[in-house]
């Protein structure tokens, strides 16, 4: 009886080999981490444009610049008959609220300081027919924690970095001897300004990774979306039945493909040169000094092992 068993190629061709054909395995360690970004979403409208991707800033801006409203009543009969003001409420130089958007307390906590520095005032006028005054004004600043929800990863709330609000309005009595008169009017203005944007790089940093046995690296191309998945793989491959002083070629079979939030690419093959060793024992271990071989990591890509293939050396 022979020794030699007829084993077959990658290409389908055959070759003798000693008592048993080679075998080979493979194994893989991951690391995955799912990044988002944090923070306040920008404001949109008045024909401005999204950025792309969209953005999310850590501190948001309140300066009111001007807030007043005043007030009517139309009175029929008695003492107070007639159509007249009754109250102007003014809002002058108020000083500015900061909320400050900390990604490290779970992407939820933030903090409102309301700076009184320009001793901004409230001033009340003239109730009824009378003509007092009463103001009120900040004398200390003002400021309070507070908690809310993770914010939704919507890709629709956009907006630029600043925005300036300006608005008038004002309403009218409806029904009665008073039909059609004015009851209220308010001029206001503000701006609203977002800074400290959050980056990839931070909510990449803030991260701890998930170890696992994935054989793909996989880092998506964040497109439309705040969060997104980055992922390192490494592969191990086991040798076995292997002919002392034979000649091997193993090569991996490893295929890409396009990684976007929302859509992925087709895959192709990736062309991978083969490992050449003469056996010195029946089994080997091929790996990166003790630690697996790196797959690919590109950003926008995902890389993936599926086979691997040994031969004896034509």
């Amino acid at each position: 009886m022979s020794i030699f068993v007829c084993c077959e190629r990658e290409d389908e061709t055959k070759y003798l080999h000693p008592c048993v054909c080679p075998s080979a395995t493979f194994s893989c360690e991951s690391e995955q981490i799912n990044p988002r970004l944090c923070g306040f979403s920008e404001y949109t409208g008045d024909g401005v444009v999204a950025s792309e991707p969209p953005m999310k800033y850590l501190v948001n801006t309140l300066k009111w610049e001007l807030y007043s409203i005043g007030q009517w009543a139309c009175c029929p009969s008695g003492d107070d008959e007639g159509y007249h003001k009754i109250r102007t409420t003014t809002l002058s130089d108020p000083g500015t609220t900061v909320q400050t958007y900390d990604p490290l307390v779970d992407c939820n906590s933030y903090t409102i300081t309301t700076d009184p520095s320009s001793n901004g005032c409230f001033s009340n006028a003239g109730y009824g027919k009378s003509s007092s005054t009463t103001t009120f004004c900040n004398a200390e600043p003002y400021t309070s924690t507070a908690c809310i929800p993770n914010l939704p990863n919507d890709s629709s709330v956009v907006s630029t970095t600043r925005v300036i609000r300006e608005q008038e309005s004002e309403s009218y009595i409806v029904g009665g001897e008073c039909d059609g008169q004015l009851e209220a009017k308010s001029d206001e203005r503000y701006s609203l300004t977002l800074s400290e944007a959050d980056t990839e790089e931070n909510a990449i940093a803030r991260e701890t990774p998930e170890e696992g046995t994935s054989c793909s690296s996989l880092s998506e191309t964040r497109s439309n979306g705040f969060s997104w998945v980055v992922r390192t793989s490494g592969y191990t491959i086991e040798c076995s039945n292997l002919a002392i002083g034979t000649e091997y070629e193993v090569a991996p079979s490893i295929r890409k493909r396009t990684a976007v939030i929302g859509s992925y690419g087709e895959w192709e093959d990736v062309t991978i040169s083969p490992t050449t060793f003469t056996a010195t024992d029946t089994t080997k271990t091929i790996d990166n000094g003790g630690d697996p071989i790196e797959l690919d990591h590109v950003q926008g890509y995902e890389y993936q092992i599926t086979g691997v293939n040994i031969e004896k050396k034509a």
